[in-house]
């Protein structure tokens, strides 16, 4: 079994999508991987759930327990299942994006940053693997205003949905969760597709 490494040591030098309040936008073409430190968008700030369990030290194994999906264009409510580059293996229904979700932010407690605007996606993501982490770990959950860059996970970490994915620690083998992922994109933006990736594979959800 090979080691491991930490998420942010298996990113370094890539290029990744955008990310949380204060740092920078990444380019269109950039690829969707799991972005690094996925709980703590930078050290200044106070994230909404800074307690996801550590990731495991070593990647599970190379060859996927169950079939997987081919990447592509996917519509709500299809099911994927992804085998991602660390041996980790999630089954995920994206059910719905909500654009603007601000109202739903704030009756949760949250007030999105000012010039930006939350959005959620409603997922349900079952662990078909034999590793027990949380996804956030391997894979980057990215919305994309149409002709702009994507806004992944960490750009929503200092707000919270009502049943946010990173108040889950974890997600065991077998187990599944419906739950909502929150980013933030500028407000201006327009409208576009949720798009899901370990940095090898995508697929984008409209």
């Amino acid at each position: 079994m090979s080691t491991r490494p930490t998420a942010g040591s298996r990113l370094a030098g890539l290029g990744i999508v955008a990310v949380a309040v204060g740092l920078i936008v990444a380019c269109v073409p950039a690829p969707v991987v799991a972005p690094s430190d996925p709980d703590i968008p930078n050290a200044s700030s106070t994230p909404a759930f800074p307690n996801l369990t550590d990731p495991p030290t070593t990647a599970g194994p190379s060859v996927p327990p169950v079939p997987t999906t081919a990447p592509g264009d996917f519509s709500y409510g299809d099911t994927i299942t992804i085998h991602t580059d660390q041996g980790t293996t999630w089954e995920i229904t994206p059910l719905q994006s909500i654009d603007p979700a601000d109202s739903i932010v704030q009756a949760n407690g949250y007030q999105p940053t000012q010039g930006l605007r939350a959005v959620i996606l409603e997922l349900t993501i079952r662990n078909v693997g034999v590793v027990t982490t949380h996804p956030y770990y391997d894979m980057a959950f990215a919305y994309q205003p149409d002709n702009a860059p994507r806004y992944d996970q960490n750009s929503g970490a200092l707000i919270a949905a009502p049943d946010d994915l990173g108040y889950y620690p974890e997600i065991a083998i077998g187990e599944s969760v419906t739950a909502e992922i929150v980013v933030q994109v500028p407000e201006s933006a327009p409208e576009g597709s949720w798009v899901i990736g370990d940095g090898t594979s995508e697929y984008r959800f409209r």
